[in-house]
């Protein structure tokens, strides 16, 4: 029977009412989940179907789900839960939830995903889900029941929504003062279980100095933290054992005297199952993103991808400086002097993150310059031979590592996070090498800086003055146009403003690769940041990379594009790439994906469109690069309020009230009507006249409608307009035309066009080229064609976004004979006729690269090649061949029309009447 949620919630209303029968309680909960009738009576009566060894106490357990224990009024249900979940029995019987009653509260545990519910009996039924597996309905687990990490920071989360419950946190100061407990609180956990403190130590004293209801514990938790600030000499010599076993820490962590949040019963229960994780096992490396998630409750729901990924933080900082650094190391092997250099050199190398988040990339940089170390140190140790010991210790410090963030929680995570790591790595290396640097107190890293990188100095953070070797790198906010909050736009206006007049049409995370190159011209730093590819594609690549080059900046390596982080919520469409800048001469690295592996090839220039080849960018025009281009529109904008548009029933209906109206109607074809087969109509009445109007009541109401929506707009454009109301604002109807969609699907081979004559009307949501025959369409439907519009075209979203300025107008078109044209478009008419062979089809469907038909495929093919040999002979491999093909064509072009304008200037001066 299919689980009815109303009668579940209104059979636990029944059974909680102050008048129910509370002997009856567990029947009805049964009930209430749909366990059989049968069974219910049978456990009623003491039937076998009840597992529990003591029925006659009211315990009642069901195999694989249920064990639920009355306890007398006064008794604690939590600590009666806890001694039950210690119990052999429950598992025995594999029961998932643990219930525990007095009749006035209710508390639960889900042994399957470790949550707990705490609730007042009356109000059980407002948390029915709560146990709504036991009738089929499994709730959404959050996290992996794997993942240390996860679980904890869910466990976190619960933690800090209760302590908001029961705490002011209003003013900058208390939500600062609340950061900083949350971090003080993880590092405990994490040094409790790692050997940093004794084990258990802090959620024994948690559970032993403080009441059950939270008495107490807010002062313990401050005398605790203030003591972790003293050294031993300056320690009361009074102290309680429980708290003077306690060393001190600090490195800034303790340093501030700050109060603890107040406690209740229930906080206190959530912090010692805190402590009861296996807090060693959380991974620092994404340590920190996991618990920003804390405080972000909309990423809650997200936990797994709520962090950058260790292969993807790879992708940056190994091409930056790792793998120079193994090669540095792979020459040195066997030659002291240059290892020992090596060492050196490590630790003058200094890494900055000035959009840090909660530390990941400094983190792994981190972590990975350790091991580059000790893989040092291990080759000094095979020249030493086995019978002489060195003793090695690390020169790599935290203090070589410098962060920016705007977010108070996620910095001071971020430091915490990287406390963490030195104490794995220490770990690490004592295992090998025998010993390391004590662990406490911790060092401190003042280097990690809270604030707007947008707004200040990286040169005061980290001074790029030429004393160390500084790597820029992290992967910035992308924000793209509609997404931004006034304050970044405020931040682009000004790191951006007076240097591009469009400034906004860039993505935020340009504001950075701005100021990584102003860091990075001047000393000796590198940068590489992941970043949205719409910085290398369109109108962005053209605003942003001729600043960068003038600047002196070089693409020192490069991934192309690939899915960022897709499988979580909310983040399914991005895209991105990885960008490394340098200002120097050096060898440049493209890293692009064939059979879905990632390939290196080293280039003499990476383009601003990661391809091989020179900094030239493709820049908006007005009219066509090639001169016997014919010019592209924008088709029609009614502008009309709708009351010119007609469906295929507005139509038919008009006809009939108004025969004459009929030679006015003509086919309305925007993108949609276009590719998706949508039917629609529109009243052209440009030639019309006031008398023809007139005679037609009908259309003369519409027509004054549109008067009316005109008069009553804002725009004074639109008021201009109402002086003829019976026109659209455009008037482009010619006798034929190409139309193009301003919008295609990327999964597309091909972007369907289409040839259409003057009994069609184009919308402002295509293009059109009028007066263009079967050779311009012909171009236009090629794989080359395409190529350049997922070249320099914009995006919306994933979708390519067609631009008569950025794609049309700059296309090189090939050079063609007579014959040669001719040729061409007799491979174009072959593609109308394979269109034309599947009437039933949508455009969509013809070019929905898994249902095309296979002679339409086979015509694009034919028309393919023909068109590839017009710029060349020999067949392009693929499609960043093709690319970079067209971007040097272009850029010839380019140049031919520079010499070209600059030859016009300089006529010959006409001689005077003395020199004749």
């Amino acid at each position: 029977m299919a689980f009815d949620q109303t009668y579940c919630m209104d059979t636990l209303i029944a059974a909680t009412r102050p008048d129910a029968d509370l002997g009856e309680f567990i029947f009805a909960f049964l009930d209430a989940y749909n366990f059989p009738k049968a069974t219910v009576t049978q456990i009623r009566k003491g039937g076998q179907r009840n597992v529990a060894s003591r029925k006659n106490e009211g315990h009642v357990a069901m195999k694989n789900w249920l064990y639920f224990m009355p306890v007398r009024a006064g008794e604690s249900i939590h600590e009666a839960l806890q001694v039950l979940a210690d119990e052999e029995e429950p598992p025995r019987h594999k029961c998932r939830f643990l219930v525990v009653t007095d009749y006035q509260e209710l508390t639960a545990l889900d042994t399957r995903t470790d949550e707990r519910l705490e609730v007042i009996l009356g109000e059980l039924a407002t948390q029915y889900l709560f146990f709504a597996p036991m009738a089929g309905l499994e709730r959404t687990k959050p996290f992996s029941e794997e993942s240390a990490d996860l679980k904890a920071a869910a466990k976190m989360g619960r933690l800090f929504d209760r302590l908001k419950e029961i705490n002011e946190f209003q003013t900058p100061e208390q939500l600062h003062a609340l950061n900083v407990f949350l971090t003080r609180l993880l590092f405990c956990y994490f040094a409790e279980d790692t050997g940093i403190f004794p084990k258990n130590a802090f959620t024994k004293v948690i559970t032993e100095a403080s009441g059950k209801n939270g008495e107490g514990l807010s002062d313990l938790l401050k005398q605790l933290f203030r003591v972790m600030d003293q050294a031993e000499g300056e320690r009361p010599a009074d102290l309680p054992a429980h708290i003077a076993q306690f060393p001190y820490v600090n490195g800034g962590l303790f340093r501030d005297n700050m109060p603890a949040p107040k406690m209740r019963g229930k906080a206190r229960r959530m912090m010692i199952e805190c402590g009861k994780l296996q807090w060693k096992a959380v991974n620092p490396d994404i340590f920190g993103s996991m618990f920003q998630a804390v405080v972000d409750e909309k990423s809650r729901d997200s936990l797994g991808q709520h962090y950058t990924s260790v292969p993807n933080i790879m992708k940056v900082i190994r091409p930056l400086f790792l793998d120079k650094l193994y090669a540095d190391l792979h020459k040195s092997k066997g030659k002291r002097r240059q290892l020992e250099a090596l060492l050196v050199r490590l630790a003058r190398i200094w890494v900055f993150d000035p959009a840090m988040g909660s530390g990941n990339f400094l983190i792994i940089a981190y972590k990975e310059l350790r091991r580059l170390e000790m893989a040092t140190f291990r080759s000094l140790q095979a020249m030493s031979g086995s019978g002489q010991q060195e003793i090695f210790m690390s020169g790599i410090q935290l203090s070589q590592f410098y962060g920016i963030e705007i977010d108070d929680f996620a910095h001071e995570i971020a430091q915490l996070s990287l406390w963490l790591v030195e104490h794995q790595m220490n770990t690490l290396f004592v295992k090998e090498f025998g010993h390391a640097e004590p662990v406490l107190p911790l060092k401190d890293t003042a280097n990690l800086v809270q604030g707007n990188s947008l707004r200040m100095d990286w040169q005061k953070v980290c001074p790029n003055d030429g004393s160390a070797e500084i790597y820029v790198c992290g992967n910035p906010p992308f924000i793209g146009h509609g997404s931004r909050e006034n304050s970044q736009l405020d931040d682009m206006r000004l790191v951006l403003g007076q240097l591009i007049r469009t400034y906004k049409s860039l993505d935020y995370v340009a504001c950075w690769f701005f100021l990584a190159a102003e860091y990075c011209r001047h000393g000796t730093a590198n940068a590489a940041f992941v970043s949205t590819n719409s910085l290398c594609q369109g109108k962005q690549a053209g605003l942003l990379w001729p600043l960068l080059v003038d600047m002196g900046m070089k693409i020192s390596f490069s991934y192309q594009t690939f899915p960022w982080r897709n499988s979580a919520k909310g983040n399914a469409g991005v895209h991105v790439v990885v960008i490394g800048l340098a200002a120097h001469n050096g060898p440049r690295v493209l890293f692009n994906r064939i059979d879905g592996a990632w390939h290196r090839k080293e280039v003499t220039n990476i383009s601003p469109y990661l391809l091989e080849g020179g900094d030239t960018v493709v820049r908006e025009r007005r009219d066509p690069l090639i001169q016997d281009a014919l010019p592209m529109y924008f088709g029609n904008m009614p502008n009309d309020g709708g009351h010119l548009l007609l469906t295929a029933g507005d139509k038919e209906k008009l006809i009939a009230q108004e025969p004459a109206a009929e030679a006015w109607i003509k086919r309305l074809m925007g993108a949609k009507e276009f590719l998706q087969g949508h039917e629609r109509w529109c009243l052209w009445l440009v030639n019309a006249t006031k008398e023809e109007i007139d005679a037609m009541p009908v259309v003369r109401e519409r027509v004054e409608r549109v008067r009316e929506t005109r008069l009553a707009s804002k725009d004074a454009g639109a008021r201009k307009l109402a002086e003829r109301p019976h026109q659209f604002r455009d008037l482009n109807n010619p006798e034929s035309f190409i139309l193009v969609p301003s919008v295609t699907s990327e999964r597309r081979k091909y972007a369907p066009v289409g040839i259409f004559e003057e009994d069609v009307i184009a919308t402002n949501l295509t293009l059109i080229i009028p007066d263009a025959g079967l050779y311009d369409f012909a171009i236009l439907s090629t794989q080359m064609h395409m190529d350049w519009l997922r070249l320099v075209g914009g995006r919306l979203e994933s979708r390519y976004r067609y631009s008569a300025t950025i794609v049309y107008n700059t296309f090189p078109w090939p050079n063609a004979t007579e014959a040669q044209r001719n040729a061409i478009e007799k491979l174009g008419r072959a593609v109308i006729l394979a269109r034309a062979a599947h009437p039933d089809k949508t455009m969509a469907q013809l070019y929905d690269p898994d249902k095309m038909p296979d002679k339409l495929l086979e015509a694009h093919q034919a028309l393919d090649r023909a068109v590839e040999r017009l710029y060349r002979e020999r067949p392009f491999r693929d499609t960043a061949e093709r690319q970079e093909y067209l971007l040097a064509r272009y850029e010839s072009l380019i140049e031919a029309e520079k010499t070209a304008k600059a030859g016009s200037r300089k006529q010959p001066r006409k001689a005077t009447s003395m020199e004749s």
